[in-house]
């Protein structure tokens, strides 16, 4: 009967240790290199699209002008008043 109370407290302890340290090593080793990862695919999707911006820019020629209108804006008053 002692030797199974014993037993059980044993691997009562054992089953808390292998958790806490497999926790340890989750955070210490596996989750900084998920997290640099995801930040690593964030920054080159921002980049890519920065990419597709400045192309965008280049393709427009050197001393043209473009004028892209906004059909929701359209007929927007804009209230001022002068300074003397």
């Amino acid at each position: 009967m002692v030797l199974l109370t014993i037993s059980s407290l044993l691997r009562t302890i054992l089953v808390i240790l292998v958790i806490y340290y497999g926790v340890k090593f989750l955070f210490r080793y596996v989750f900084p290199l998920l997290l640099k990862n995801y930040v690593d695919s964030k920054m080159s999707q921002h980049k890519s699209g920065i990419n597709e911006q400045e192309a965008e820019q280049i393709k427009k020629q050197k001393g043209r002008v473009s004028i892209s209108k906004d059909p929701s804006k359209d007929g927007e008053y804009v209230d001022y008043e002068e300074v003397k």
